[in-house]
């Protein structure tokens, strides 16, 4: 009775919508025939799956509901969606088959948010949502802002997006998107860098995807520090829906539909160009405009025995141009002249093709092509003119890259609670690359000057196995060949989970890692034209993870994770610039000769204590307190430029139905991150002075400690849904309370004077969404 009493007064407040979605066998890729799908409290429209997979849910109404799964034999499955006006709901999702055979169908459902989708990874592993970027306060619709929430996740530099995970360079993590590896997709981001100014990724693409902070299984490669694994989400195939985005990071189009109403196969496109940019060609003059569009798509076509063909690509521009005069700076008190031009460019595309294709009946084949490029470019020219002395600085940095990827997996369930997995993947590796250095405004010498290309061959095996009710376990290796000098790499991976009761559990994970270093630095050359770094050895790391999870409650949960990493075969420096490490490395590279003869080891604790969305309203507390640090050949441990110490980030959010039938919804995201100071080398302010240039003291390496880092991110939105239209305004308050958060110590050589430069100011991110 109480039942028809709830779903009465739900039925009041408007009109009610449908839902569809598919399910799926999560380890093969296959459907699931005649599985139960209801939505809590509508238990009368339940349903269920046909031979494909599919199920239409009608009747529910606007706003947050939560959806269970079950089917004989497997896990069940349970998640909260929202339903809203303007857009049609379809879900994906992926069952995990249980040991057991069971009798009876147990219709309890556990939150599946406590698992990655990758069903091989047990610790330092968690899933994200496109709506958690779009939600947390001070992601603005990117993975990597969203991911600063999450234990171990340092902000390098708040005015763009690096990371640093578990004090590892920003560089060692890894995108990778429809199982491939994708370049840096971000705009503005530097020579072989992880990061940048503004993500390339839309949230109209993506779908549920995965993070790992360490231990990564045995599939993913080329990477010491983390990975973003992506999914792209398919475009509707039963109608067509356009979504309008305008604001402070760009106007967005995207539309979705099917290619015929007999067929279930759709596309999606989406194209965003800078606001920015925009406002400058329209004559309002905007000093350094930053310039910058992308264009991304996913088209999927089922075919014959449920095999798929899917064509995606994700593809960015972004250039920066700069011209000043004196009068345009205040920091050159009695400079007689100055002038300084300079242009940035990075540009990056991958664009490739997905065949899947099942094998009998518990196996499944995945064959991928793609074609990826990066351009990056930097050239400045700088003079300036004091009545004691001149500055001058010029050089023109021109790197371009291209790949073509392969990648073969094969999956096979062996038997229930057993899956097998191989994979190869071989990448050619073309790059075009210069670096001129000019001693005057006329005369250059040239750093690097080469085309050619590289290949990169790997090859895994991973064994899932269910040893009983309580015990599973992982093991798998991976192979590694840069076939430019013949390094190579045989890399033990494993885990181990133990599930102490129904609310717990404790797994130990075990990782053997390496990666090829960034191309550009294998051709670094001297004056007379010798490639300094050709036999540059992979660098190394060994991870350790100890991680235990308590589910609270449905709804909560606490985890505490326990690491140690150890590093080797980093490139180091010698003689003068023995102290350098290039885990430590900011801005581009260096032009002296490396030796892959350094180490690093990065150990911690980490907390997360978790409240999933639930009643409208969430948290998210994660604690870190760690170690890093690194060691040459002719040094004793030295802090890491990121061994900040500790980090502490709460996040909570509160939604509120408002408006006359209460279907309309205001929400209120907060965002605290408070985190210790990072380090940098002093400068020697003698030397400095006698040479008329910035000159560091290499005797004391990151041995200065910069101010603690504070952000404080408050987010706004109100979503409206109308008949078949939705909009959504959000006002994101970045850096709300005008922190100066340093990047790092800089020197005014005519005033004598050190001081920290700081990074992001306060500002305030406005958006319009419409989605019908």
């Amino acid at each position: 009775m109480m039942l028809i009493c709830l779903y009465s007064l739900n039925a009041q407040s408007g009109v009610t919508y449908s839902i569809r979605g598919n399910v799926i066998d999560q380890d093969i890729n296959q459907p699931i025939f005649n599985a139960l799908v209801h939505v809590v409290g509508y238990e009368s429209s339940a349903t269920v799956t046909d031979e494909l997979g599919d199920f239409v849910i009608q009747g529910i109404p606007l706003g947050r509901n939560t959806l269970v799964v079950t089917y004989l034999g497997y896990e069940s499955y349970s998640t909260t969606f929202e339903v809203k006006s303007g857009k049609e709901l379809i879900l994906q999702i992926g069952l995990h088959e249980s040991i057991e055979q069971l009798d009876e169908v147990v219709v309890t459902a556990h939150s599946d948010k406590t698992k990655a989708l990758n069903a091989l990874s047990y610790a330092s592993t968690r899933t994200f949502s496109v709506e958690e970027s779009s939600r947390f306060a001070g992601a603005v619709d990117d993975p990597a802002r969203m991911a600063q929430s999450f234990a171990g996740v340092i902000p390098t530099n708040d005015g763009n997006n690096y990371i640093s995970i578990r004090g590892n360079h920003p560089s060692v993590l890894l995108y990778r998107m429809e199982g491939i590896d994708i370049p840096n997709p971000n705009h503005f981001g530097d020579v072989a860098s992880s990061g940048g100014g503004v993500s390339v990724l839309s949230s109209q693409m993506l779908s549920n995807s995965d993070f790992s902070t360490g231990a990564f299984s045995a599939e993913y490669s080329n990477a010491l520090g983390g990975v973003f694994d992506l999914k792209l989400r398919k475009g509707n195939n039963s109608k067509t829906e356009y979504t309008f985005k305008a604001g402070f990071l760009g106007l967005e189009a995207a539309i979705e539909g099917p290619f015929s109403k007999n067929y279930k196969g759709s596309y999606l496109v989406n194209y965003r160009y800078s606001t920015l940019s925009l406002i400058d060609k329209l004559g309002v003059d905007l000093a350094g405009v930053l310039n910058y569009s992308d264009l991304s798509y996913n088209i999927f076509l089922p075919m014959k025995n449920n095999s798929t063909l899917s064509f995606f690509g994700v593809n960015g521009w972004s250039s920066q141009e700069v011209d000043e005069g004196l009068e345009d700076n205040e920091d050159l008190g009695g400079a007689l002249n100055h002038s300084y031009s300079g242009e940035f460019l990075s540009d990056m595309s991958i664009n490739g093709v997905k065949y899947l294709m099942p094998v009998k009946k518990n196996g499944y084949l995945s064959a991928i092509a793609a074609y990826g490029t990066t351009v990056s470019g930097y050239n400045e020219d700088i003079l300036t003119t004091y009545p004691e002395y001149e500055y001058f600085s010029k050089f023109d940095v021109q790197n371009t890259t291209d790949k073509i990827s392969l990648a073969l997996n094969y999956t096979q369930k062996l038997k229930p609670g057993m899956t097998l997995r191989t994979g190869i993947y071989m990448d050619r590796l073309g790059y075009n690359m210069s670096y001129d250095r000019y001693s005057d405004s006329n005369t250059f010498y040239n750093l690097i000057n080469n085309r050619d290309q590289a290949n990169l061959a790997r090859g895994f095996a991973q064994l899932q196995y269910a040893l009983s009710k309580k015990w599973e376990t992982n093991l798998g290796l991976h192979y590694t060949n840069f076939l430019l000098n013949n390094t190579q790499a045989l890399e033990f991976r494993g885990n181990i989970l133990y599930k102490i009761n129904e609310r717990s559990d404790i797994a130990f994970a075990y990782g053997g890692h390496s990666q090829v270093q960034p191309l550009i630095i294998y051709y670094v050359k001297s004056q007379d034209g010798a490639a300094l770094n050709k036999d540059l050895d992979l660098s190394r790391a060994q991870h350790f993870v100890l991680t235990h999870n308590l589910n609270i409650n449905r709804h909560t949960r606490l985890k505490t994770e326990i690491y140690h990493q150890a590093l080797s075969s980093i490139p180091v420096g010698q003689g003068a610039n023995s102290n350098y490490s290039q885990i430590n490395q900011q801005f581009f590279f260096e032009d002296f000769q490396l030796v892959s003869e350094g180490k690093g080891r990065n150990t911690g604790i980490e907390l997360t204590l978790e409240r999933f969305l639930h009643n409208n309203w969430y948290y998210l507390v994660t604690g870190s307190v760690f170690d890093s640090k690194y060691k040459t050949p002719t040094s004793d441990w030295i802090n890491t430029r990121f061994n900040v110490g500790y980090t502490s980030v709460i996040s909570f959010g509160k939604e509120w139905n408002v408006g006359r039938s209460k279907q309309n919804v205001l929400g209120l995201n907060i965002k605290n991150a408070m985190v210790g100071g990072q380090w940098d080398t002093p400068i020697d302010r003698q030397a400095s002075q006698a040479q008329k240039v910035e000159v560091r003291d290499e005797s004391r390496p990151f041995s200065q400690r910069l101010s603690s880092f504070y952000k404080l991110d408050v987010g706004f939105r109100y979503k409206v849904n109308k008949k078949r239209l939705t909009s959504t305004l959000a006002l994101d308050l970045m850096n709300a309370t005008n922190h100066k958060n340093v990047g790092g110590l800089t020197y005014d050589i005519h005033n004598d004077k050190e001081t920290e430069w700081a990074t992001m100011p306060f500002v305030p991110v406005l958006s319009y969404k419409l989605e019908f």
